[in-house]
This record gives structure tokens, C-alpha cells and sequence, in this order.
């Protein structure tokens, strides 16, 4: 799990799932579910902490299932509605030499970007939570309307 402190708030911006080097098809696709889940609920708490930008700010889900490395993001699109992404894969190398190593730097150089963009926006829009409150919360008296006569 990836975190971020700022003011005596801890959020997690990313979560990472890991089995052996030998597993099933079926422990794959269960983890990559229990990923997905993970990405969503951690999205929904920086949500209600503060508003990141939209379509900008991810959730990074990254699972490592047998020699298989997935880099998977959760974004709100404008709208409001949760999006994943799979942006990159990468074979892991047990060997020297292989060419696989290429990709894995690629990957993680890919996740290194993400993880500073992120963090950058999450602490501007904490700052910014912190400065102005949320609207509509202590809504001002207006002038009452007269009664319905039904």
C-alpha cells in the first residue's frame, strides 16, 4: 500500500496485490477483483476527504501475479464515474539477461510519474478542502416563501 500523510490524515494512493510465482488463472483473476475493489473504495475515501481534480488524480492498483506485473489506474472521469485503466504490463525477470527488462523499467518509471503527479494534486486539493468548506453545508437563511395552500 502506497500512502501519503499530510496533516494527521493518512490516504492511501496505492494498493498492491501479490501472490506466488506459481499460481492459478483463478487466483489472478480473483486478485485483479480484489484490486479493482480495493482502487474503488480507496477512491471514495479521497473523495470524501477532499475533491482531487477530476480525470486527473488515479487510484494505482498494481498486482504481481506469478512473473506477470499489471499497472492499473482508477480515475473519475467528469461525470463522477469511476473509470480503470490497465496502462502497462511487464514480465518479471528471474534471469539476468532477458529481455524483459526493458518493459519493467518502463513500468516503473510509469508508476513513479503517476505516484508524483498524485501526490501533488491530492495535497493541493486537501490544502484547498481545508480552506474553503464545502458548499451547502450550513446553508445561509434565505427569505421564506409563503406556505402551498393544497
Amino acid at each position: 500500500m502506497g500512502l501519503l500523510k499530510w496533516d494527521e490524515k493518512i490516504l492511501e494512493l496505492m494498493y498492491i496485490e501479490s501472490s506466488r510465482i506459481i499460481c492459478t488463472n483463478s487466483k489472478k483473476i480473483d486478485d485483479g477483483v480484489k484490486l479493482w475493489r480495493e482502487t474503488l473504495d480507496g477512491m471514495s475515501f479521497i473523495d470524501a476527504s477532499c475533491r482531487p481534480v477530476r480525470n486527473q488524480f488515479g487510484i494505482v492498483g498494481l498486482q504481481i501475479a506469478g512473473t506477470d506485473l499489471r499497472l492499473n489506474v482508477l480515475v473519475k472521469d467528469l461525470g463522477g464515474i469511476p473509470r480503470y485503466f490497465h496502462l502497462d504490463h511487464s514480465e518479471i525477470p528471474l534471469t539476468p539477461y532477458t529481455s524483459h527488462t526493458k518493459s519493467l523499467v518502463r513500468l516503473l518509471l510509469t508508476l513513479r510519474n503517476i505516484m508524483i503527479v498524485n501526490k501533488s494534486l491530492l495535497v493541493q486539493a486537501l490544502e484547498q478542502a481545508n480552506t474553503h468548506p464545502p458548499q451547502n453545508v450550513n446553508p445561509s437563511p434565505t427569505v421564506s416563501s409563503p406556505p402551498y395552500n393544497y
